[in-house]
């Protein structure tokens, strides 16, 4: 079903930003979820940019560098929760706790037992990688790295799960809505002059590459999968 199009994802990098949690009274399940789901945008946006120029056809360059862009506006997104106040040491310390989460995790669903070891065996390798960087926090800063992790990991771990409801859900309650500073509000609430529209003209002058692929098939094949 159609998502919000690409050509219109484009905006300002004033509106990328938003507020970010406190270190110190954020739940750790949330900072979890915001490191877990800015090591899976800046995947993405890395595939993108590395792959786009292999291709030869301009019309594939084009969508991969389009795309790009948006990938690297959710990093940005994404990246801008997390408290900025963090030294470097703090966050490879909750990097190496988040890994160990989430192999334990997928250990915790694992059904087949061939599998189900290897990913034991991740959690055993992290936690040793995570004793490392807490041991580093209190050769360098002379932090107790416990005073910052929880006593224990979440009870509650990351699932599998049909979300094909909870997306539609999303693109219905939120497609038209477009950031403005650190809000989000609706297209029509925007003021005609707002950056916005003014970044919209600038990127997508000439045309957008996802707009032509989509113009293409229709014209081919008489419609197109969004209809």
């Amino acid at each position: 079903m159609p998502g919000r199009p690409t050509v219109a994802e484009h905006r300002h990098p004033v509106d990328e930003v938003r507020r970010h949690f406190e270190t110190h009274t954020v739940d750790p399940l949330t900072r979890m979820h915001v490191m877990t789901i800015v090591a899976g945008e800046q995947q993405t946006m890395n595939y993108y940019m590395n792959h786009g120029a292999e291709w030869v056809e301009p019309i594939a360059r084009g969508t991969y560098t389009e795309i790009a862009m948006i990938e690297e506006q959710h990093v940005t997104h994404y990246e801008s929760l997390l408290d900025p106040l963090d030294s470097w040491l703090a966050n490879w310390v909750f990097h190496e706790y988040n890994e160990v989460y989430l192999y334990w995790s997928m250990h915790q669903q694992e059904t087949d037992p061939r599998i189900k070891a290897i990913w034991e065996l991740s959690v055993d390798m992290e936690l040793g990688q995570l004793q490392v960087a807490c041991d580093f926090m209190r050769r360098y800063e002379g932090r107790d790295p416990a005073e910052l992790l929880p006593k224990e990991l979440p009870d509650t771990p990351v699932t599998f799960e049909p979300n094909k409801e909870y997306v539609r859900q999303v693109l219905a309650e939120q497609i038209d809505l477009r950031a403005d500073g650190l809000d989000f509000v609706p297209l029509n609430s925007l003021p005609a002059d707002h950056r916005y529209f003014a970044y919209q003209a600038i990127v997508n002058e000439g045309g957008s590459p996802t707009e032509e692929v989509i113009e293409r098939v229709r014209a081919e094949k008489d419609h197109e999968y969004r209809t």
